[in-house]
């Protein structure tokens, strides 16, 4: 190994450090609530150290949103690995995303503030921007991908373009976790709470309700 490639890993093991110390202390106090300060102290590095690498808190929580949709997207494309039909990955897709929610919804928390921070100018330049937009791409290229595909094995309706569709399943998808992901982390909903509904049974209904609605043979 040469004298750059250890540098670069070095780089990348000390990257890697701070920012599993950063998700171990923004994830249990808050991003708000958190300082730069701790995470070195966590990271067991100066504060100077930790700047070299992320020049804010927000770059840091970019880090973390980054490390966040590249986990995601590493499982949605497995859906891909196995033999099963259009409508059958669309489904899956589906749940690969749910259950990923559900297991990291510190990472879904950290999409949603990306979303709401992205176009700020200090951020533009961040290359970890342009990493987080391409994993959004990346995504919706997999519905879209599986989407093709059941509309050329025969299983899913070809009424609606499939990028069209794509944009309507990830919307809807996005605001039904969003609105079940805010509930479980303690945020009040007053009307959800009078229903006493179960988010388990809601995402199945809801998936059931999507792949009834795009099967092939269901009328247009």
């Amino acid at each position: 190994m040469g004298t750059e490639e250890r540098k670069m890993r070095e780089k990348e093991r000390r990257r890697d450090q701070i920012l599993d110390a950063a998700e171990r202390v923004i994830f249990s106090q808050g991003l708000d609530q958190s300082t730069m300060e701790e995470i070195a102290e966590e990271a067991e590095l100066s504060k100077g150290t930790l700047y070299l690498y992320f020049r804010n808190k927000k770059e840091l929580y970019l880090g973390i949103c980054e490390r966040g949709s590249n986990l995601l997207n590493g499982r949605l494309a497995k859906v891909f690995a196995a033999e099963r039909s259009g409508l059958e990955m669309v489904r899956e897709l589906g749940e690969v995303y749910l259950r990923f929610v559900r297991e990291n919804p510190h990472y879904f928390t950290a999409f949603m503030h990306y979303e709401s921070s992205m176009n700020l100018e200090e951020l533009q330049e961040s290359e970890m921007v342009a990493t987080c937009e391409k994993n959004v791409r990346e995504a919706m290229t997999f519905i879209i991908r599986a989407l093709q595909i059941g509309m050329q094995d025969g299983t899913i309706d070809d009424a609606v373009e499939p990028r069209e569709l794509a944009v309507i399943i990830w919307g809807s998808t996005k605001g039904l976790v969003q609105i079940s992901h805010m509930k479980e982390q303690g945020h009040h909903f007053k009307m959800m709470d009078e229903m006493d509904l179960n988010v388990d049974s809601i995402y199945e209904n809801y998936l059931n309700l999507i792949g009834r609605a795009i099967a092939a043979g269901t009328g247009r």
